[in-house]
């Protein structure tokens, strides 16, 4: 499995992240646990959940197929309240359905509007809370996720120190004209942070595309750290696995807008339990 720093971290990270959502709401819990353990063997390195994924079992299982092996792998999760109280509350809530005394990153989970702006910036707010958890070595390192508003992204990455980012990088978003790669990436870049991608297989639409392999070309050959996919089956990320090791060239600009059409259409319509966050791009 190829690896890339993880910004400043001092981590070696799998260029595969195993990602939330899927395994933890798709499979029976022997078979989400197989999944993670199968993870591991092909050597992914880092694993990504969140404290409102699943009811909680997104994070209960993960502890439970990671334990004993924390020294060996890289865990991030994410609190969504944006208080300092209920984040703090949010964050024990993880760490004991983790099972650990300490987690790897914590992100704000989905920067939103500008109201959402003034919440989580506001001087009781989230960023407290995890400023505090780290100075108690609960968590190592602090960062931010979003799907939306950019503008949002780009301001806060200036105004507070973040060691990690985690945005869309998948193909669907260029396909929607709304790409946070050339406006977040190189601002992450310049300041150092660990940069993480998401949506690499659209939520999981890409069940429904010809070939996976173009999506994993195409945010494989982005400067980011790690692509956070989502999987739903050992064959799904067996085949994923694959398509990283044989080291695929980059897509072509050809290639890339030749794929547009079916991002589009495989985004129209969603099963039970899929998140359609590209409906703010419509």
């Amino acid at each position: 499995m190829p690896t890339r720093p993880l910004g400043k971290t001092g981590w070696q990270a799998s260029v595969l992240t195993l990602g939330g959502v899927k395994w933890d709401t798709n499979l029976p819990a022997a078979d989400a646990m197989a999944l993670i353990q199968r993870a591991v063997e092909l050597g992914v390195r880092n694993f990504d959940t969140a404290h409102g994924y699943g009811d909680g079992e997104s994070e209960r299982r993960l502890g439970r197929a990671l334990r004993g092996a924390s020294e060996t792998v890289f865990v991030s999760t994410k609190v969504g309240d944006r208080s300092r109280d209920g984040a703090r509350r949010q964050m024990d809530i993880s760490l004991q359905r983790l099972g650990m005394d300490r987690v790897d990153l914590m992100f704000v989970h989905g920067l939103d509007n500008d109201d959402d702006y003034r919440q989580v910036v506001g001087p009781n707010g989230v960023l407290r809370a995890m400023e505090e958890y780290r100075s108690a070595g609960r968590i190592r390192f602090v960062g931010v996720s979003g799907h939306w508003y950019r503008h949002n992204m780009e301001r806060i990455l200036t105004e507070f120190p973040f060691d990690a980012v985690l945005f869309p990088i998948g193909l669907f978003n260029l396909a929607y004209g709304y790409s946070f790669v050339d406006t977040v990436l190189p601002l992450a870049r310049q300041r150092g942070m660990a940069v993480m991608g998401m949506k690499v297989f659209g939520a999981g639409r890409v069940k429904h595309a010809a070939s996976i392999e173009p999506y994993v070309r195409y945010s494989l050959n982005l400067p980011v750290d790690t692509m956070v996919i989502g999987c739903d089956s050992i064959t799904q990320l067996e085949n994923t696995v694959r398509v990283v090791k044989s080291q695929p060239p980059p897509l072509t600009a050809v290639e890339q807008a030749a794929l547009f059409p079916e991002c589009r259409s495989i985004t129209q319509a969603w099963d039970k339990g899929e998140f359609n966050w590209v409906s703010h791009y419509q």
